[in-house]
């Protein structure tokens, strides 16, 4: 292991650090929303927006990781090296599979079902992490979620939801359990790049396999649809899930998955911006309700495994 490959240890690392990365990667994440939009009014298939996401995220990651942790990638024992391989797959059924689902049911539905992933992951965080949820956790998710509901309130009573892109969504956000639950034992032993390259790679490979097995056509694409798979490489990829792998390391799955829900409220807000699209009353009220929980849920102390 690389001397300098771990700066961030978990006890020189504050609850007010963490919160403002996690606040960061949220508003990172937030514009994934429009760059994938902006690619969907050109007619690219969602699981091609997706390779393309992880495929240029790896390979602008790629060159730092063989300059600086090549030894470390190439002394992964293979109980890591099997994690990073169940890590991908299961990021790469997330992308695919909530992309895709956006092609059936409106994009607040999915958003709302692909965020119910805290419910299933403090579950899976007491199973297999042993990690016993405080009471103030799981006030602040039970918070967070009421708050979801808040914002989404009207899209989920007026719509006739699509049996095909709900399942879709709920796949995508029970993908996102065993990402963090993988994520968070390999981080225990990995550094950041060491650990989202070879990822982000896996998880490129197994999108690539999805693609060919669709028949969805990789190329040609216009200077303007690589512009939009550049920005989501860089920004909701690499400066939001990867701000989120480096925060798994510092705290509990279920913090993590909680400050997800975050990015409904973000995005209300660059849709303001961008498309002079005003949010509801309902997402101001949600939004403070979502914040009040993440704040509650990284507050708790937490308990030893």
């Amino acid at each position: 292991m690389i001397a300098s490959e771990d700066l961030e240890q978990p006890e020189e690392t504050s609850t007010a650090g963490v919160m403002a990365a996690m606040g960061f990667a949220v508003l990172a994440l937030a514009f994934s929303s429009i760059f994938i939009s902006k690619l969907e009014q050109t007619a690219v298939p969602a699981l091609v927006i997706a390779f393309y996401r992880m495929a240029l995220a790896t390979a602008l990651l790629m060159p730092a990781a063989l300059a600086l942790k090549r030894r470390e990638i190439a002394a992964l024992a293979r109980k890591d090296l099997t994690l990073l391989l169940l890590g991908g797959f299961f990021l790469a059924v997330h992308f695919g599979a909530w992309i895709t689902s956006l092609k059936y049911i409106p994009i607040s539905t999915s958003v709302v079902l692909v965020n119910s992933h805290p419910l299933f992951v403090a579950i899976a965080s007491y199973l297999f992490l042993a990690e016993k949820p405080q009471r103030r956790a799981l006030a602040g998710t039970a918070v967070g979620l009421a708050g979801m509901i808040v914002i989404a309130h009207d899209a989920l009573g007026d719509v006739q939801l699509a049996l095909k892109g709900d399942g879709l969504a709920l796949l995508g956000a029970l993908a996102v359990v065993g990402y963090f639950i993988i994520g968070r034992k390999a981080r225990t032993r990995i550094s950041l790049l060491g650990y989202v390259t070879p990822l982000y790679a896996v998880c490129s490979i197994f999108l690539l396999i999805w693609v060919l097995a669709t028949g969805d056509s990789l190329w040609p694409y216009s200077g303007t649809q690589w512009t939009y798979f550049t920005a989501l490489a860089v920004v909701p990829t690499i400066l939001g899930h990867t701000v989120f792998n480096w925060a798994i390391k510092h705290v509990r799955p279920s913090a993590i998955s909680l400050a997800f829900l975050g990015e409904p409220v973000a995005a209300s807000v660059l849709a303001f911006i961008f498309f002079a699209q005003r949010p509801p009353l309902a997402t101001f009220i949600g939004g403070a309700l979502v914040l009040s929980g993440v704040y509650m849920s990284l507050s708790a102390p937490q308990s030893k495994s």
